[in-house]
């Protein structure tokens, strides 16, 4: 039987030939890069084609993958490659497992090809020629897989390419350069082998025709079109509390109807308002949601990329993130993207290299993420085929700053086991108010990758932000986290609204809108955060994989309190957050000898606030945040006493007086530890189609004692072409 073990002949006759006895793989779109495209602006988790828990069966490609590509390591610590690699020629086909595709180097020796035998009366002949003319090609470590004898087919493959040599020869003029001796050789082995040469040719006319029919009715000659659709059906119980608030109108409640009786200005933002104290039954039907996502690759010069990808979906109001569901970003799915239908440009970016294709070059106009060029290192990094929660894709770290508009960076490989990549982004780019440079966002993060053996992979991270409002920008963790303590938008005593004999009219003037308890509102307070953070991934075994990634981040804000005596010891001082993160990984590929199936275990807690101040009396507000761009913001409290400011009932179910509702506290950090516990189950369908039943269970959640334990699940299928 023909297989891929033929020798391949030079220029385009042999790649043609070596495609017409590879009949049993289809024909794939040019892909040109390896790794993963980790940004996407609806941060529904993209993972790279070459996945971490190779399959042995090599698959068939789709033209979505290259949309999950960028310069980035990824899953498989076995073919970590190199930017020079990664950006091969857009001609060049590779292959859609996940073992690297072979490349094809010149072989100027016969003797090079191990599985030849010197004895066969042919070799010697083959030698002369090949050591002559310089005309077969073989594999770099100069077998043909297998150690075996040359069949008559691979043998009949080598002549013919010699064959188009000596053609060539004589064509330019040149025939004073091929001996007499060689051409009736030629001839005794062409009858030797007439059957075979007229098969392989045949083949090649076949190829030809049909590359031809391709050509004349393909997308475009420079441009790949490729989509993926994930269909989803989720449920969710548990969290009672958490979910179950209410919602109201900006500025209704018990305290603005009850307390203030509609004498004061109002709070300062156009935000609904929530009442997580006098609760309802927690809304966790069963829901049917997409995510649907068409891209555009285009190559000028063959090794740099132009990248451009619509995306639309429906899990629309948050999902069970919202306060009247479960309430708490850690119940978020990693393909979730509530934007109502509409089509919305995702991602715009341009790729290239430089510096001898040691360094790629980024350039993303619209749809930077700092995982858009540092590496998630996380085999779990993946819309359709990854982690079910959002948590689980990869460290928090590299979200923060959220969904950034602009960006650039570049991947350079500076040995290799030794990669840095380094990226810097901003959120409202194009404002001519504060440009690139000076945004109400931004992030640099910096990234060291090592390889230090095949099987492990490790990536060591920093990343300095600058917050306007304090929020990190991760939105899998505690609101408090998020927030360092709910500093942003909230209000506090002050001396002239607070100060103890100031009449109740002058109180309800405060601008704040919470006069009673807290004058001074302190709004958007501005800060520097950093982090630094570690991944770490180890092939145990072909079948098993372990991976691990943590990490801190340090949030200082820029300005201090007011020096106001209602303060007591926090006056003067600057508020501060410190956010701690893990994840432990378990992975298993092709379990029950499946090919392509993969089993994940997920363990590991979001992030928590475990250091924080200074305590101050304070009234926080919900905490409104856009996920991805063009969602709509959702509150979310976790339940969060702090945050019942409009309620007439503690967050669990006792009555308070008046004017015991306000003050709350900010700077106050979390008390309990929320753990994430996932699994999932991948089938592979087919090589466009995969099935993902999976749950995930957060006790705790918002790192509060009191939140009951969520259950989450979902049936995930996912398509690509």
């Amino acid at each position: 039987m023909i297989g891929k073990k033929y020798l391949l002949l030079s220029g385009a006759s042999a790649i043609l030939l070596f495609l017409s006895i590879t009949t049993a793989e289809a024909v794939e779109q040019p892909i040109l890069e390896e790794d993963t495209l980790q940004s996407t602006h609806t941060n529904v988790a993209q993972l790279s084609k070459k996945e971490l828990f190779p399959s042995k069966k090599k698959q068939r490609g789709n033209s979505f993958d290259w949309i999950e590509q960028n310069t980035t390591l990824q899953s498989d610590l076995n073919d970590a490659e190199q930017s020079k690699n990664r950006m091969a020629d857009v001609s060049q086909l590779k292959d859609d497992g996940n073992t690297p595709t072979d490349s094809i180097e010149q072989v100027t020796s016969v003797s090079q090809l191990s599985d030849v035998r010197p004895t066969d009366w042919a070799f010697a002949a083959l030698q002369s020629l090949v050591e002559r003319y310089g005309v077969i090609a073989g594999y770099p470590d100069g077998t043909f897989r297998g150690n075996r004898p040359m069949t008559r087919y691979e043998f009949a493959a080598g002549l013919n390419a010699a064959l188009d040599k000596i053609n060539e020869l004589t064509a330019a003029g040149a025939e004073d350069k091929v001996r007499k001796e060689d051409l009736i050789t030629l001839q005794k082995l062409q009858e030797e082998f007439a059957t075979e040469l007229a098969t392989l040719r045949g083949r090649v006319d076949t190829l030809e025709a049909h590359t031809a029919e391709l050509e004349a009715n393909q997308f475009s000659t420079t441009t790949v079109l490729g989509g993926e659709v994930i269909f989803a059906v989720s449920s969710a119980f548990g969290g009672d509390p958490p979910g179950g608030c209410r919602i109201f109108p900006d500025d209704q409640g018990y305290f603005f109807d009850t307390l203030t009786g509609g004498r004061g200005p109002g709070d300062r933002n156009d935000d609904d308002e929530v009442d997580c104290g006098n609760r309802k039954e927690a809304s966790r039907n069963t829901v049917f949601s997409h995510l649907t996502r068409l891209g555009l690759q285009t190559s000028f010069t063959g090794k740099d990329v132009l990248r451009t990808y619509l995306t639309t979906g429906d899990f629309d109001n948050g999902g069970f993130t919202n306060p009247e569901s479960l309430n708490t970003y850690m119940a978020r799915f990693s393909h979730q993207a509530g934007l109502n239908n509409q089509v919305f440009l995702d991602l715009l970016e341009y790729r290239f290299p430089a510096f001898n294709d040691k360094v790629v070059f980024s350039v993303i106009p619209f749809g930077f993420e700092l995982s858009s060029v540092l590496s998630a290192n996380s085999p779990y990094f993946d819309t359709g085929r990854g982690s079910i929660s959002r948590f689980g894709q990869l460290n928090p770290i590299l979200r923060i700053g959220g969904p950034m508009d602009a960006g650039v960076g570049f991947d350079w490989t500076i040995a290799d086991p030794l990669r840095l990549q380094v990226a810097y982004g901003t959120r409202n780019s194009s404002d001519t108010e504060t440009g690139f440079i000076g945004a109400d966002h931004s992030a640099l993060g910096v990234q060291l990758v090592v390889k230090p053996t095949e099987r492990i992979l490790t990536g060591i991270s920093y990343v300095n932000a600058y917050s306007s409002d304090g929020s990190l920008g991760t939105y899998t963790g505690s609101v408090n986290a998020e927030t360092a303590g709910l500093w942003s938008g909230s209000s506090i005593p002050s001396d002239e609204f607070n100060s103890p004999g100031v009449p109740l009219e002058q109180q309800l003037n405060a601008p704040s809108g919470f006069g009673p308890c807290c004058g001074n509102y302190i709004g958007d307070l501005p800060a520097q955060i950093n982090a630094v953070g570690g991944s770490f991934q180890w092939r145990v075994t072909d079948q098993l994989t372990l991976g691990a990634w943590g990490g801190y981040m340090f949030t200082n804000f820029l300005e201090a309190l007011p020096n106001d005596s209602v303060l007591g010891d926090s006056a003067g001082k600057k508020p501060y957050g410190t956010s701690a993160t893990y994840l432990f990984s378990v992975g298993i590929s092709d379990p029950f000898g499946r090919e392509g199936d993969l089993f994940g275990f997920l363990f590991g807690m979001p992030p928590k606030l475990v250091s924080a101040g200074p305590e101050t009396d304070g009234t926080p507000v919900p905490f409104f945040e856009q996920v991805v761009r063009e969602e709509e913001a959702t509150p979310v409290t976790d339940n969060n006493d702090n945050l019942n400011t409009n309620s007439e009932f503690t967050t669990d179910g006792q009555r308070t007086e008046d004017p015991g509702v306000l003050p709350k506290k900010v700077g106050v950090k979390d008390k309990a530890t929320s753990l994430h516990f996932e699994v999932f189950y991948r089938f592979r369908v087919s090589d466009n189609v995969w099935i993902t039943p999976g749950f995930f269970v957060v006790t705790n959640p918002g790192h509060i004692a009191d939140n009951d334990t969520i259950f989450v699940g979902t049936l995930r299928t996912t398509f690509r072409f």
